[in-house]
């Protein structure tokens, strides 16, 4: 089970050093718990490739917050998924 969601923030002048209004995406994953810090570094890495291509935006703009979200947490037809075979 994954979620995402894909948000863009806005900088104002003085947030920024050329005085030019910028966006950047924060994009937000949800996922179950357990996966290793290298799985999750090359999600990281791989989404925001994909934001920087579609977008065309260089890669210190893209934000990416990832939400482990713990099994018991998590349901399927009011069944918790730690109580499911997946």
């Amino acid at each position: 089970m994954s979620g995402l969601r894909i948000s863009r923030t806005r900088m104002t002048d003085t947030d920024t050093n050329d005085g030019k209004e910028k966006t950047m995406p924060i994009v937000q994953i949800s996922m179950i718990q357990g996966r290793t810090p290298e799985k999750k570094e090359e999600l990281i890495k791989k989404v925001t490739d994909a934001i920087v291509e579609a977008l065309q935006i260089s890669k210190d703009r893209v934000r990416i917050v990832l939400n482990e979200v713990p099994k018991e947490n998590i349901a399927y037809g009011g069944v918790p998924l730690s109580k499911i075979d997946l």
